[in-house]
């Protein structure tokens, strides 16, 4: 696979599905009610499940019904099955396993397919910082990609860009009152913009860049971190949120064939990256990952200190920038490799995997799906 054809997979976009009645509101109040049982007697727990049981059966009440798997989750990297889940995007609680399909008000705004070209680019949800939000892309009132926005209940979808070239990549800041997002850029081909959610009004801030820039803005809410490439290697850079001159942050080198798909930690000392080559550290010392020595030429992802130091390799593949770590800084969801352990020689799957940057280690796969944010610090959003 070249080097393009790994940057172009960035472009893939799954289809979607009509979903049964909406269940993300029974996912909160289950949510809320589960907090106040913990404190009651198991006793009373039981009771009062007895009743909501024989409650549903005889009147059809709203509680959520959909939880049970709609489909099977098909082979894992390493040739066992992978859990089950929605065929629809769904919301994952990590402490509970429990699976929660979208509101539909949501998964109707999406609509149809997405033409390639319009595909999600390394990502197609963000979450505001409060987790209370989604930017989303789906298709506008054009018929063209455009960003949406809407209450992580569902209410108040409502399109906020209206570019007549499509609109992809969204990414908050960190104060949640800007999306960065890639938009068309006329004869260039795409640019970089933040619009301002207030005001309504989208600022270009930097041109020619490709449609996996994948945005993300720096912690401090200055600057935009991006893919940078425009037929070259690519390699990430960041830019002010005014515009101006970008500044290179990643870029190839010794052992690093090229840099992209990157994302920088809440606290801002972290960041990661997708690479290939047979990386060396900052020093020029074989890389290594678990005490061995890294010499693979495929893809890969990285983490290092902001500066440079601390280089090593992690677990998985593609992530959503956007979405990449969670609040607290102590995990990255990202897609696995086929084989989890096989770090050293990433054939990419659909298989999403949380991996701990402390050690770096994964966890078993949690869901199928082409990408995945943090909405809270155990729950995942993943995107079918």
């Amino acid at each position: 696979m070249s080097r393009r054809d790994r940057f172009d997979v960035l472009e893939r976009f799954a289809p979607l599905f009509e979903a049964p009645e909406p269940s993300f509101e029974g996912f909160l109040r289950r949510r809320d009610r589960k907090r106040r049982n913990q404190r009651l007697a198991a006793g009373i727990v039981g009771f009062a499940i007895f009743v909501a049981a024989v409650w549903i059966v005889t009147t059809g009440g709203p509680f959520d019904r959909s939880q049970t798997p709609a489909t099977s989750g098909g082979t894992g990297p390493s040739g066992g099955q992978l859990p089950e889940g929605p065929n629809v995007d769904y919301v994952l609680d990590l402490n509970t396993g429990e699976a929660t399909r979208l509101p539909k008000a949501i998964i109707r705004s999406l609509g149809e397919d997405l033409s390639p070209r319009a595909a999600p680019s390394g990502g197609r949800y963000a979450a505001s910082p409060d987790g209370s939000t989604l930017a989303y892309v789906a298709l506008g009132d054009d018929k063209v990609p455009q960003i949406l926005v809407a209450g992580i209940d569902g209410t108040d979808v409502r399109q906020v860009t209206h570019d007549p070239n499509g609109a992809t990549s969204p990414a908050w800041s960190p104060d949640g009152e800007r999306i960065a997002y890639v938009g068309g850029d006329g004869d260039e081909g795409y640019g970089l913009y933040v619009l301002d959610l207030a005001g309504g009004e989208a600022t270009p801030i930097l041109g020619g860049v490709r449609p996996w820039a994948q945005p993300q803005f720096m912690s401090d809410g200055s600057s935009i971190l991006y893919t940078a490439g425009t037929g070259q290697v690519p390699g990430l850079r960041t830019v002010p949120v005014a515009g101006g001159k970008s500044t290179l942050f990643i870029e190839p080198g010794p052992g690093l064939n090229d840099a992209g798909n990157g994302s920088v930690s809440p606290d801002g000392s972290l960041v990661t990256y997708l690479g290939s080559g047979s990386p060396l550290a900052p020093d020029g010392s074989p890389l290594t990952y678990h005490g061995t020595e890294v010499t693979h030429a495929g893809p890969g992802r990285f983490l290092s200190n902001v500066d440079g130091s601390g280089f090593r390799l992690l677990p998985g593949y593609e992530t959503n920038p956007a979405g990449a770590w969670s609040p607290d800084g102590s995990r990255i969801v990202d897609l696995a490799c086929r084989g989890i352990e096989n770090a050293e020689n990433c054939t990419p799957t659909n298989a999403v995997i949380v991996v701990d940057v402390a050690t770096g280690d994964a966890s078993q796969i949690l869901a199928l799906g082409v990408g995945a944010i943090w909405l809270d610090d155990h729950t995942l959003l993943i995107d079918r």
